[in-house]
């Protein structure tokens, strides 16, 4: 049995994601799945999460909020 799975993504963001996975055989549902099941089978993400300073595309005070609130330890 399989579920959909809904998210937001921006628009020029998803065209350019499809454009690449179709360049390397697959497809952007695909590349969701084989993230999903590396992610289960390492019990961590399969890259290691990080922000260039000029990357535009993250967000580090949102990132950083969502690590904190994931994280049980003290500290913060």
């Amino acid at each position: 049995m399989t579920e959909t799975f809904r998210c937001r993504v921006d628009r020029k963001l998803l065209a350019e994601a499809t454009r690449v996975a179709e360049q390397i055989g697959t497809s952007p549902g695909e590349i969701v799945r084989m993230l999903f099941m590396q992610l289960v089978k390492r019990r961590q993400l399969p890259f290691a999460p990080s922000a260039n300073q000029a990357d535009e595309l993250v967000d580090v005070q949102r990132r950083n909020r969502i690590w904190r609130e994931l994280d049980d330890a003290e500290g913060w």
